[in-house]
């Protein structure tokens, strides 16, 4: 199978004909979709890269590539970007649908990634989070799949909705601002979703029933659960995507834990009275953990150290 074919049907921009071509190549051996994710691989490491124009140049022809891994978070080496499958459906009369060519992007803790995607939405994720995108939206609605937390500045389209889709609710909107939390493992809240700007509509997984709408400046939170709608007080919560840590009333132990992500450090407290001692405040991700820990000990008493391999910090 040509190259500049493949590449082009991993960006999303080949032609139905030559995506027909793909995945009869793929079906027809073993072999083949072995080849395949061979140039996957190899078309990643041409992605990640990429010159600051997010192009790419091979033999003399000239690749756009559909989304931009911005270069000024430095995060490129860190992310991975991976072929889900490239997937056909026959219909009644085995003709082939068009192809959806899906990405995976998962960032690790200790790192932000942002994105564009084809349609020109803008989506910031944080540490230990992971989206999962089509290369070309070419279905009535946008689908995205998203495990963990982002922010999400979504194009608009009043004819081709946008669907972030989690295991706990999906949230479908035209054009809008908003940041979604799923899993966050340093408190009860098992989902939240933010609104900030436009307009946004919940439709509960965990208990079926009329989905809820959102106005600008509101959030939804899955909490013991019950979805609680409720006012955004303080915005400083959504900017961790501007490098920010900020914290209210926020027990100590479930801010170590949002450290660990942050940092890609392990934090083990051996103080146990500092475990839910309130802690609020605002720092950046730059000041780096020791700094923030020498701030945090100006308003309660502990000490801490690292480990040899400074991969563990001691709170005592």
């Amino acid at each position: 199978m040509d190259r500049n074919v493949l590449h082009r049907f991993f960006a999303g921009t080949a032609s139905f004909e030559e995506e027909e071509a793909v995945c009869d190549w793929v079906d027809a051996s073993d072999k083949n979709r072995e080849e395949l994710i061979r140039e996957r691989k190899y078309f990643d490491v041409l992605l990640l890269h990429k010159t600051k124009n997010s192009s790419m140049v091979r033999s003399g022809h000239r690749f756009s590539l559909p989304f931009v891994i911005r270069e000024s978070l430095k995060i490129a080496a860190a992310i991975s970007v991976l072929v889900v499958s490239a997937l056909y459906i026959y219909n009644n009369v085995a003709k082939p649908a068009p192809v959806l060519a899906m990405n995976k992007i998962v960032v690790p803790p200790g790192q932000r990634a942002n994105i564009t995607l084809s349609d020109g939405t803008n989506v910031w994720l944080n540490a230990c989070s992971e989206m999962t995108y089509p290369a070309s939206f070419s279905e009535d609605t946008r689908r995205v799949s998203l495990k963990g937390e982002a922010y999400f500045d979504v194009s608009k389209d009043v004819e081709h909705p946008f669907v972030v889709q989690t295991k706990k609710c999906d949230i479908k909107v035209l054009g809008t601002e908003f940041n979604v939390r799923v899993n966050e493992s340093e408190s009860d809240c098992e989902f939240s979703a933010a609104l900030l700007e436009g307009s946004i509509e919940l439709i509960n997984k965990m208990k079926p029933g009329p989905s809820i709408r959102l106005a600008p400046m509101q959030k939804a939170e899955w909490t013991g659960g019950k979805m609680m709608v409720e006012s955004i007080r303080n915005l400083d919560d959504y900017r961790w995507k501007e490098g920010l840590i900020c914290f209210e009333e926020i027990r100590f132990a479930d801010l170590m834990k949002r450290f660990e992500k942050t940092y890609d450090i392990r934090i083990v407290i051996q103080n146990k009275s500092l475990h839910d001692y309130k802690c609020s405040g605002k720092c950046r991700v730059s000041d780096g953990v020791d700094f923030i820990l020498q701030v945090l000990q100006r308003s309660t008493r502990f000490t801490f150290s690292r480990s040899d391999d400074n991969t563990i910090i001691y709170i005592k």
